[in-house]
Order: C-alpha cells, then structure tokens, then sequence
C-alpha cells in the first residue's frame, strides 16, 4: 500500500514533542567552516543537482506535484475543530487509488476514469485514536468518537465534477441499500446519505471543478449532529479551497518542480528523485503537519519555526526560513518534530546544530531513536538515525550539503 512508504516521514512528526536538547555555541559562520574535515561517514556531501542536473519529473508523476499543491488547501479536521487533533495518514487520490471513506472502490473506479479524475487527496482526524474500517457500511474501532474524512478531487471541469459527484453517491447509495438521503440544508446541491442505526454519514459535493465528499462520524447515530458537522466541514474547507486555482488537464502537467532547489538541498542518501507524497515532497505550512500524529502539538511546533516552506526526502526534512536568524533560533529552541526523552550530544564540529533522544514506543517501531537539527544560512535541517554516531554524520552531511548548494 502506498501509506507504507510514508511511515519514515510520520515517524518524523509523531507527537509528545518536549522542548530539550542540546547545542553547540558559538558565532562561527558556515562559511568559515571546512566541510571537509566533518565526519560524514558514507554519506553524500553534494547536492544531486551538483553538476547542474536538476531532476526533471516526467509525465507519470506530475498528478503527484499536483496532489502535494492540492494538499496544502485540503483542511485537517483540527481546523475544523481543535479537539480532533489525532490524524490517520494522508491519501494521495487517483483514478485507480481512491480511499475506502470514499465507498467502495471497485464500484466508484469506472466513474473516476469516465470523468477522467485528475488527482485528489484525503485527510482524516479524530478527537480520539481510532481507526475506520471499510467493510459495507463503515464502522470505527472505538466508539463515543468524532471523525472527520475530507476528500478533494479535481476533475478537467465543472461538468465532469457535477457528474462525477452526482454518480459517486448513487453509486454508493445503491451498494448500501439500507442508507437513506439526507439534506443539507445550507448546502442543497451536496448529496448525502446516512444509516439510522450507524454513527456515520456520507456526502458528496462538487464546487466548480472539484468534487469535496465527507466521511464524517459522531458519538452515536444522531442525524442532527452529523448535519451540523457535515455543514460546518464545508463551511471551512470551500472558503480555503478557492484560495487555489483550479488546474487545467494542461496545466497538470506543466506544474514547476522545486523551482528554489529546496528538495536538492536535503540530504538523500538513497537519491531517490521522483516526487511521491509523503517521501519525496513540498510543503506548506498546512501540508506538511497533516503527516504528524498529534495536529495540535505539530502545528504549535511548526508554526514557531516561522518556515514558508517544507522538503522532505527520503526521511530528512528542510525547512526554509526568512533568514538565518530564524533558522539558528529552530536550533536554540530545539523544535524538532519528534517525541524527545533526553538530550543528545551534538554532533561534533558541526556549528548551530543540536541532537535530541526520543522516547521509544513499544508499539512503534518505526519513530527513530535520535534526530539532531542543523541551521545554515535560512535553512534548517532534520535528519534522523537510531545510532547516535549515525545521525551525527548525517548531521554533519546535511550541513556540508547546505553549505555546498547553490
């Protein structure tokens, strides 16, 4: 499954974060550092782009770049409302990968593709940890729980969305025979439909060239809770989505990709290129804490990074800040996106850096045991080992690759 390849990423943002850590004082510039004495162990200390070969996507991947521009106008449902701060991971939306809260999907693919779906992407947040499972008519793993699903689609126009939406709900209202139609009052062109005995409703809506559909669920099945949540999802996300503008089928494919060379300034030590949601990814603000565990912990500790933009590649994160002082303070403040236990050594010789120890979940094995940040100029690094010598040298080639980027 593609959630799969984002876990060294989620694993990056899972929540608990606490302030501490440890740094390495002075004022020495990067300039005046020789990269070629820091330890960097067998890791790159070049840029891919180092010989001027910037990586060019090709036609297969450029939904993915519109997927990740998309993503960053898709509300989380802690925006919603603040008390559902817990996050399952994002979907990326595609004519043959459409998310389950969607209905089900062997019936809903022949319309994606009939109306030629573009891309899309879906977020879901909960007040509590649970989980929501497809099978029929879906149901949650733990009850007394509210959820929010959000899916934006955009389709080549207006007409093919319209359709689109209208056939995705009778679609699904026909495989689930014991649902009834629902309005919604404030918004009588969306389709929506519930099951009296279940806590979840189900609604699609199409908004000039995109389809938004909910999944939405409440403590129990009451009808008038579900509307009112329904309603007030759309009431947030469509204001955000017409803040972006629509792509044409054309533009899709002629979207620009890292035109500030920010992916190419983190460290790949597997230099993988191809743009995927989740693993080879730009952000902004709202995209990037979608892949945290606990939103109300990340957006506190990404906002304060005062960044306008995030890369992720092959698990290191850059951030890029307005200027140097801004980045030097993510190190002094320590606002490292991970579960942190104890200080960390910092990395040796390597300047405005600092190293935290998570704590270790027996239930997760995938959250590394150390991450140590590196600030150069506007940027700040964030890399990530379970061996402490390890994340020092990547540390230290993160650092090199900063100060060896154009």
């Amino acid at each position: 499954m593609r959630r799969a390849f984002l876990i060294p990423f989620a694993a990056l943002l899972a929540a608990g974060l606490t302030a501490c850590g440890s740094t390495m004082p002075g004022t020495v510039e990067p300039a005046e550092i020789d990269i070629r004495t820091l330890d960097t162990g067998s890791y790159p200390t070049e840029p891919l782009n180092a010989h001027d070969d910037d990586y060019k996507p090709d036609f297969i991947t450029m939904p993915h770049i519109a997927a990740m521009r998309l993503s960053d106008y898709v509300v989380p449902a802690y925006e919603i409302d603040p008390k559902l701060k817990y996050s399952q991971l994002p979907f990326e939306i595609t004519r043959g990968s459409l998310p389950s809260e969607l209905g089900i999907e062997p019936d809903l693919k022949p319309i994606a593709a009939r109306h030629k779906l573009l891309f899309g992407f879906r977020t879901t947040g909960f007040d509590q940890k649970t989980s929501i499972i497809p099978s029929g008519w879906p149901v949650k793993t733990r009850q007394n729980t509210t959820t929010i699903s959000t899916m934006v689609m955009q389709f080549p126009d207006v007409e093919r969305a319209t359709a689109a939406a209208a056939e995705f709900h009778d679609a699904d209202l026909a495989a689930n025979r014991d649902n009834q139609r629902v309005p919604l009052p404030k918004y009588p062109a969306a389709r929506a439909q519930w099951r009296p005995d279940a806590p979840f409703l189900r609604t699609t809506l199409a908004h000039g060239p995109y389809v938004v559909a909910l999944l939405v669920s409440s403590n129990g099945p009451d009808l008038p809770a579900l509307t009112a949540l329904a309603q007030k999802t759309y009431d947030v996300q469509l204001p955000v989505l017409d803040q972006l503008k629509p792509l044409t089928e054309e533009e899709t494919y002629q979207l620009p990709w890292d035109p500030d060379h920010l992916l190419s300034r983190a460290l790949n030590p597997n230099k993988f290129e191809r743009p995927a949601i989740g693993t080879q990814a730009l952000y902004n603000l709202r995209g990037i804490i979608q892949y945290a565990d606990d939103l109300s912990v990340a957006k506190q500790r990404f906002s304060a990074m005062n960044a306008d933009r995030f890369a992720v590649s092959d698990g290191t994160i850059v951030a890029r800040t307005p200027d140097a002082a801004a980045a030097k303070k993510i190190v002094a403040e320590r606002l490292t996106p991970a579960p942190v236990a104890n200080d960390a050594a910092a990395p040796p010789n390597v300047p405005d850096s600092a190293c935290v120890e998570h704590r270790q979940d027996a239930f997760n094995f995938d959250i590394k045991r150390f991450t140590c940040v590196v600030a150069y100029r506007q940027y700040a690094g964030f890399v990530t080992g379970n061996q402490l010598l390890d994340v020092h040298q990547r540390a230290a080639a993160q650092y090199a690759i900063f100060a060896n980027s154009r």
